[in-house]
């Protein structure tokens, strides 16, 4: 996979994020979530639970959540299995926050990528350690 981004390398399959708030903050999806990033389809199941984004606290006031909510329900389920590099799974973060029509800007996706690529490997560490006890 490589950095540069294409915006038409990304497009939503199976229709709009549908989800549930829980108690604790967190959303439910209420439907399957599946986008094809550069031939590569990525399906987050329903039911799986999400914050969002991993993206850490210092950066989250310069990225607008609304515009990159769909990157990172997908990056949280790319966190939570393992089945991408977590390099790989930030770029499929930027690459998928900078498409479809209410993407972030060009600034909001490389800053956002920017905070995951130094602070994301708390969330990612936390998702390996819940891998290996399952």
């Amino acid at each position: 996979m490589t950095t540069t981004p294409d915006k038409e390398s990304v497009f939503l399959v199976s229709g709009l994020l549908q989800t549930e708030r829980q108690s604790d903050g967190c959303r439910k999806l209420l439907r399957e979530l599946t986008v094809n990033v550069r031939d590569k389809v990525i399906t987050v199941p329903e039911n799986f639970i999400t914050d969002f984004s991993s993206i850490p606290w210092f950066g989250r006031i310069l990225v607008r959540w609304s515009k990159v909510d769909i990157a990172g329900v997908v990056h949280d389920r790319l966190y939570a299995t393992g089945e991408y590099t977590r390099c790989e799974s930030d770029t499929v973060w930027r690459l998928t926050a900078l498409a479809g029509e209410c993407h972030a800007n060009l600034f909001q996706a490389w800053i956002g990528w920017f905070f995951l690529r130094i602070g994301g490997w708390i969330a990612w560490n936390r998702s390996r350690k819940k891998r290996a006890k399952h």
